[in-house]
């Protein structure tokens, strides 16, 4: 493919696209092509990038260079998150390896304009590196007071109900930090599947229903809906929590309910230069429904900071990780709620 001919195919019409891209050798990550919108946003002509790596033009983000090295041996499409690349402008790059072209890997920069999503990536790139830190160095002193308190159940004098009280704490704090290490990763490599979501919420439905056969929980489901490209385990424990957060909320009487609804939401249409045709993306939503006492407007702004939680025995740890999954898979989620009903909702692309 390194030839003219090659090029200006390349050229005539990822030139059209109106957002950054480059194509690399995979195996040197040598750039072959960049096309008009990277040259213009990142003040560098195809002459003088050709054949040099991208280490060289982005050197300053080890964190971006890092992740393209691990995706040297894979084939798919993959999302690296949070990359500030120019001008201390975050990033998401979108990376593609065509399996019957794997010696070339597409890379397409989507700026992050929102300030508002700007801080939140910062915050939770914070969360995630503090969250590293800390389940390698609490883990290491936990796992020596197990290895201890183990050690003096061997001797004859003891208070069992303080060793039973040191194991299970530390089991508990191990338990909060090896969850949080679920997705402390900032790579969505997007390996998922095409799949029914409706099947995916009924399987956390049922897992419920196993803890409380008196639930009420309505499906308003669109049978209608096509199917999601997501990570299903990842999916079912974000439905698990939301859904024992809804049944803890309940008052347990007569009238108390859940309702799941899924819908369509076509989304905005983006009219692409020089093409007739608009190219339209669209959404699918769910809303978790509930009745129960609902969330207080000061907290509401809060239910998603980790260990920030008003239940007895919570962690702060389920929401937290219930956005982080829903940001990898480039959806959103938001929550309204009164003293009559709370509403969780998901936005997920398709």
């Amino acid at each position: 493919m390194k030839n003219d001919k090659d090029l200006n195919f390349f050229k005539n019409f990822l030139d059209l696209v109106p957002e950054p891209l480059i194509i690399v050798e995979k195996n040197n990550l040598k750039i072959f092509f960049v096309n008009l919108e990277f040259q213009i946003q990142f003040g560098k002509s195809q002459s003088k990038l050709k054949d040099i790596s991208v280490e060289l033009i982005f050197s300053k983000s080890s964190f971006l260079i890092s992740n393209l090295k691990r995706l040297k041996e894979k084939v798919g499409m993959f999302l690296i998150k949070e990359a500030t690349l120019f001008k201390n402008y975050s990033y998401e790059v979108r990376c593609i390896i065509p399996d019957n072209i794997n010696k070339y890997m597409l890379m397409i920069f989507k700026k992050i304009e929102d300030q508002r999503k700007i801080n939140e990536n910062s915050q939770y790139t914070i969360f995630d590196e503090t969250f590293s830190i800390l389940s390698h160095e609490i883990n290491n002193p936990l796992s020596s007071i197990k290895m201890a308190s183990q050690l003096i159940t061997k001797s004859k004098n003891y208070d069992k109900e303080l060793i039973d009280i040191i194991s299970s704490e530390t089991e508990r704090v191990s338990k909060i930090f090896n969850s949080l290490s679920f997705v402390n990763s900032k790579i969505d490599l997007l390996k998922g599947k095409d799949e029914n979501i409706h099947e995916i919420i009924r399987y956390s439905i049922f897992r419920l229903k196993k803890l409380d056969k008196s639930l009420k929980i309505h499906e308003n489901f669109d049978p209608s809906l096509p199917l999601v490209n997501v990570d299903k385990n990842a999916m079912i424990q974000v439905f698990d929590n939301l859904l024992l957060n809804s049944t803890e909320a309940l008052e347990k009487n007569s009238s108390s309910y859940i309702r799941i609804t899924t819908k369509f939401l076509f989304g905005q249409s983006i009219k692409i230069p020089n093409l007739m045709d608009n190219f339209k993306k669209n959404f699918l939503q769910i809303v978790i429904e509930d009745n129960g006492k609902g969330i207080a407007k000061n907290d509401l702004e809060k239910v998603f900071v980790p260990f920030y939680s008003k239940k007895k025995n919570g962690t702060g740890v389920g929401l937290f990780l219930v956005k982080k999954i829903i940001n990898y898979h480039s959806g959103e989620i938001f929550i309204e709620s009164d003293n009559d009903c709370t509403k969780v909702y998901i936005k997920l692309p398709l």
